[in-house]
Parts: C-alpha cells; structure tokens; sequence
C-alpha cells in the first residue's frame, strides 16, 4: 500500500437525481482532502443526464443510443459536480478514461500518476468516468445489468493504490429486504468479503436509473477489501463518518 491514503468515492446515478447531493458529497469530500487524504470521485449519471437533456430540448431521448445519451450528458453532469465543488472553493478535473487505455502499461502509468497527483491538489478534485464515445465495453456491461462504474471505481482504486473506497447510494447500505416495499428489512452491517455473498429475490435488484445494483457494489467492495482497503456501501451523508472509522451503511470487510 501508498503511505499516502487516498480515498474513491464511487456515486450512483439515483444518488444525483437530487440535485442536493451534489453539494453534500462535495462539503464532504473537501473536508477530507483538507485532513490530507486524497481523494478520486468516480460519478455515475452521464447517461440520465443526457437522457433529461434530450428530453427538454424536444427530442427522444430513447432514440439516442446510450453512448451517445452519455456524451451529450457529460457536460452537464460535469458543470452540476463543478457548481457544488465551486461553493467549497475547489474545482474538478475531467478524467476520461476507457478499459483499453488501461491495457497498456504507458497510458496506464500515466493516467495513475494523473490521478494521484490531482487526488492531493489543493484545488482540484479528479473526476472520473468511462468514455463511452469511443468504447462499448461500459455501454455493454450496463445493457446487461453488471455494472455502470461500480467495476471503474474498482479497477481506479487498485489503480493509485487507494486506502479506502465506498460506494454511496440512495439506500446508504445493504438490507435482509428491500426496504422500499418491506417495512421488516434491517441493514445488514457487515459482509465477509471472503465469502460469497448472494442478493437474494427479496432484495433490490438495479437501481431505478443506473444499471449495477448492489450484487455489482458487493462484488466490487469485496475484491477492494481483499487488497487490504476499508470498503462500504453507504449513503450519501455518511462518506466522512465512514473514512474517520464510524460504523454506518455496509461494511464489506475480510
């Protein structure tokens, strides 16, 4: 491991569809770089984003392939996460990427060496996300229910080494039942990451606008804490409490 922390916070798209969200994270996420630890944000939400755009300017959106549904909503996720860092006095840094860039160890090195640097800067905050326009391999794994950013978020913390990763959701964790239709769901508190763990028929299956789930959050949480990380499931006000070692959302842990 770094001896430097760093944190990924990965975000899901039902997250953002508040709009408050935005600025909740962003408070959060520049109180931790301000005790020193750096942070990556992976953001999931392009694709809805471009969806709404589409949809207000006349069109149908349905009619646009996901791709690009996700490039026309790039800019816009980008100036919502820019407005709410702005009132923290900070900025982000757009950093796309796609699986093949990581394949090859120049462009690999490189973008890591971009992330670490920019996850410590004073000033800026590295924004991360998958460039659909020019590769399918997100766009696939979404038509098919694995997965938005959950797997990015994973591959970018292994990547720069990360301390730490969470992935916030509208739930804030991982529940016996689907607590939206089932008044009897508790929060499960803790998962082995060394066994394999099962969403049941009785839980949430992908959420109501991204496409992972929680079995895609649990998988990927489990690999990060494997490689020694703290990970969890959580919502979007407990990011802070969760790095500083409080128990809230999910702890997926060995």
């Amino acid at each position: 491991m770094a001896t430097q922390k760093i944190a990924v916070i990965k975000v899901g798209t039902d997250v953002l569809t508040n709009v408050q969200a935005f600025s909740v994270i962003a408070r959060q996420i520049a109180q931790i770089k301000g005790m020193g630890i750096g942070v990556v944000l992976v953001s999931s939400g392009g694709v809805t984003a471009g969806a709404q755009r589409v949809d207000f300017l006349g069109g149908k959106s349905g009619d646009y392939h996901k791709r690009f549904r996700a490039s026309i909503g790039a800019r816009h996720l980008l100036n919502l996460w820019g407005d709410a860092f702005a009132l923290c006095q900070r900025d982000v840094a757009q950093c796309y990427v796609t699986y093949g860039n990581l394949r090859f160890s120049g462009e690999r090195k490189s973008f890591r060496l971009a992330l670490r640097h920019l996850a410590f800067d004073s000033f800026v905050v590295p924004l991360v996300n998958e460039n659909d326009i020019v590769s399918e391999v997100e766009i696939k794994k979404m038509q098919v229910g694995l997965g938005d950013n959950d797997r990015l978020a994973r591959v970018v913390a292994c990547l720069v080494e990360a301390s730490a990763i969470v992935f916030v959701t509208v739930k804030g964790g991982v529940y016996t039942a689907n607590p939206e239709v089932d008044a009897s769901a508790k929060l499960v508190p803790r998962i082995d990451a060394k066994r394999r763990f099962r969403i049941n028929g009785k839980h949430p299956g992908p959420s109501k606008n991204g496409t992972g789930g929680m079995q895609s959050k649990v998988n990927q949480a489990s690999i990060c804490a494997r490689r020694g990380m703290r990970a969890g499931i959580i919502g979007p006000r407990e990011i802070l409490q969760f790095l500083e070692g409080e128990n809230v959302g999910t702890k997926v842990a060995v």
